[in-house]
């Protein structure tokens, strides 16, 4: 009897073992993929920042882009905050990618637009467009960052 009490033991204990987490690697492929891709949309608008200021040299682009993006993106984490519960995190991030893919889109297209001239017009659409990247920003980062903190560390 000793021997069926110790046998039954080990099994107990082996199913109290942590079971091997499957798929670990797959979700932190996406979880990188997703930040790199929350991430490439504002970065490609800096990283041109030398051509803005051949187009708009009066106007300090990166500064200002800057200087819209952060209030827009600030303003729409403390709204997503509050509503928080009110709101389905999954469409959250998916709006906010689909954001960060239409304005990044809408860039090309309004150089093309302009033919690469600079103009108030174009610069207001720049302004307009680094606005909506903040709002996108928002709507993501807050999104999977509160979807990761549900992942095991």
């Amino acid at each position: 009897s000793f021997i069926f009490i110790e046998l039954a033991m080990a099994t107990t204990l082996d199913q109290n073992v942590a079971p091997k987490l499957k798929g670990k690697f797959q979700a932190e492929v996406v979880c990188f993929v997703l930040g790199l891709g929350s991430l490439v949309a504002w970065n490609s608008m800096m990283t041109i920042g030398d051509y803005y200021y051949k187009l708009f040299p009066t106007y300090h682009p990166l500064r200002v882009l800057t200087i819209i993006y952060l209030p827009f993106s600030l303003v729409t984490m403390v709204i997503l905050t509050h509503n928080e519960s009110r709101i389905n995190t999954r469409m959250r991030v998916i709006t906010g990618y689909t954001i960060f893919f239409i304005c990044t889109l809408l860039v090309l297209v309004l150089d093309l637009a302009m033919s690469g001239k600079g103009g108030i017009a174009h610069y207001i659409g720049l302004c307009a467009l680094s606005a909506s990247f903040g709002v996108a920003d928002a709507l993501v980062q807050g999104g999977m960052v509160g979807d990761m903190s549900f992942m095991c560390p």
